[in-house]
């Protein structure tokens, strides 16, 4: 970890977050949620559907849902409280990128229209002009003849070339964040592999800091730096991604390493987790601390 990693980028301290009203805020989304992130690091947040990834992104990226209430903690980015009612702020420091980049654009506006428009919002955001050099851009995300690109209609265009000109317009904005919620998930396994080196590129070559979320942890430790992994709105268990992957502290994390599927695999072979290992990982959620011992080296 470099001298910039060791200074956090992003601090989540004991959040806890609820559903706000009738039968749902019984149910605990988030439970007593700590981290700390540095700039220039590769984190994945992983975990099934529902166990709270997505919504520490959301909370991250100063997303907030009427529908649930913070009942504990806090969420600062680059010193800034990412909850406030002046979360807005964060923009253009915190991107956030989902597993369908098309929401994101006006389908039939071509690839130029687009950015011509995104490089306006960005002037008023800044309330001063923004000239942008596109080819550079471009050129970042591995387009090297934007000229055939510009004219494109958005709606026309595969996904690995929206998430790329996602990232592309993350990069205009000079984020120091770039949250990738399950921004692979869509994508076939060519496509996933190119993104992955995509932003481990940018990672190296302008100190930004990703958080992935993601429900498969297949590869993580060869692009990741840690892992958090979620479970039922906690954190089960965390590390460096080379030794959660590893050495796994409990039986949980194994089966959920597993279920990741292979080129070998059929489909009647994949893995599922045990009523044994779920058993296991409420025990040590909801008993004692709640959290296993980190498996980051002292």
């Amino acid at each position: 970890m470099t001298e910039d990693q060791n200074s956090a980028l992003i601090e989540v301290a004991d959040l806890t977050v609820a559903g706000a009203a009738g039968i749902d805020s019984r149910r605990i989304r988030l439970r007593h949620v700590s981290l700390s992130i540095g700039r220039g690091e590769i984190v994945v947040f992983g975990g099934e559907a529902g166990s709270g990834k997505s919504l520490l992104c959301e909370f991250i990226s100063g997303i907030t849902r009427r529908s649930l209430q913070v009942t504990n903690g806090s969420v600062r980015v680059a010193g800034r409280d990412a909850m406030g009612k002046r979360s807005a702020r964060l923009a253009p420091q915190v991107s956030y990128l989902g597993r369908e980049p098309e929401s994101a654009f006006n389908p039939h506006h071509t690839v130029e229209r687009s950015l011509r428009e995104f490089t306006r919002l960005l002037a008023r955001i800044s309330k001063k002009p923004k000239e942008m050099d596109w080819n550079e851009a471009f050129y970042a995300v591995g387009i090297v003849e934007p000229e055939r690109v510009l004219p494109l209609v958005i709606g026309d265009l595969p996904l690995m070339m929206l998430q790329r000109l996602a990232l592309m317009r993350a990069l205009m904005s000079s984020s120091k964040v770039i949250i990738c919620d399950e921004a692979t998930a869509a994508l076939d396994r060519v496509a996933e592999s190119q993104f992955i080196d995509l932003i481990t590129q940018i990672r190296e070559e302008k100190n930004v800091t990703f958080v992935l979320g993601m429900g498969r942890l297949r590869n993580a430790e060869r692009f990741a730096d840690r892992i958090f992994l979620f479970f039922e709105g906690g954190i089960l268990e965390s590390g460096r991604a080379s030794d959660l992957v590893t050495k796994p502290a409990c039986r949980y994390t194994a089966e959920f390493l597993a279920t990741s599927p292979k080129l070998t695999h059929f489909p009647h072979e994949l893995s599922t987790i045990s009523a044994e290992a779920i058993a296991e990982a409420e025990a040590i959620l909801h008993g004692g601390d709640g959290i296993l011992p980190s498996t980051e080296a002292e």
